[in-house]
């Protein structure tokens, strides 16, 4: 079974630009990952320092396996993990 983890920064910034709509998609896709015949683990995060110095006109920042996404979206974070559950 793969296993990806999705960090959401959650500092004022980043929630006021969408990281709680991201996080809300990451755990329904949880919630339905039988139903998508998804064999993969799914771990979400919420960290307050992962945008840290990289200034506000990048919000929200997500990590997924390491791999930063600046001025993410419900759609690209998503887009993402399909994609690294598909290889």
């Amino acid at each position: 079974m793969k296993k990806i983890t999705v960090e959401v920064c959650a500092c004022n910034r980043c929630i006021m630009m969408g990281a709680m709509d991201i996080m809300e998609s990451v755990e329904s896709l949880k919630k339905l990952k039988t139903q998508l015949r998804l064999n993969t683990q799914v771990e979400l995060i919420m960290d307050k320092k992962i945008c840290g110095d990289l200034g506000d006109e990048v919000s929200p920042v997500v990590s997924i396996n390491g791999d930063m996404m600046t001025r993410a979206n419900t759609q690209s974070v998503m887009e993402q993990i399909i994609k690294i559950q598909r290889k």
